[in-house]
């Protein structure tokens, strides 16, 4: 008599991440006129305009497949683009040390906090990988179908909440040197 082995485990790859930064050109030369170019040029959305925005695009997806009276997962993906705009300012000639050493504090603190969010969307990728690897069976297919798509939207909706408790603990990143007024 035969006996056939097991399915291995299916392969879950590390979350599949792209990184885009795109930058919007502000001129100017004083600080109420970098900051009347960011408030007027920075990215928009439905809530308001921001100097600088994380977009995190994060897809996940598996199918299951019976197999000896179990389910298996089968083709796991997780896939995560972040989107970072941030602006650039090239000093004009003739800019004081002062403004410039400014405007580098602003910009590191902006990407800083930008990092931040996007640190949020990785940590999130990672986590819809590590549920992916502790469920790889279930007695049936629903089950196991069900309990990932739960557990994966209390990932998500987590990763939500951690965006919004940061822009509200750093007041939009202001408490992290992101500031309107130097």
């Amino acid at each position: 008599m035969f006996v056939t082995p097991p399915l291995p485990p299916p392969i879950i790859p590390a979350p599949v991440i792209q990184e885009d930064v795109r930058y919007y050109v502000i001129e100017g030369r004083s600080e109420s006129e970098l900051v009347a170019q960011m408030n007027a040029r920075g990215y928009q959305n439905k809530d308001g305009r921001y100097w600088g925005y994380t977009s995190p695009q994060l897809k996940w997806s598996f199918d299951t497949q019976p197999v000896e009276g179990r389910c298996n997962l089968v083709d796991p993906k997780v896939v995560l683009t972040i989107t970072t705009t941030l602006p650039a300012w090239t000093p004009p000639a003739g800019t004081s040390a002062a403004m410039t050493a400014k405007w580098r504090a602003l910009d590191r603190a902006l990407r800083h906090h930008e990092g931040e969010h996007a640190q949020i969307a990785r940590d999130a990728a990672r986590e819809l990988v590590a549920l992916m690897r502790e469920h790889q069976r279930d007695v049936s297919c629903g089950d196991l179908d069900a309990s990932l798509q739960a557990q994966g939207r209390m990932i998500m909706r987590r990763a939500e909440a951690a965006n919004v408790e940061l822009d509200k603990r750093t007041g939009h990143g202001a408490r992290e040197g992101v500031t309107i007024s130097w």
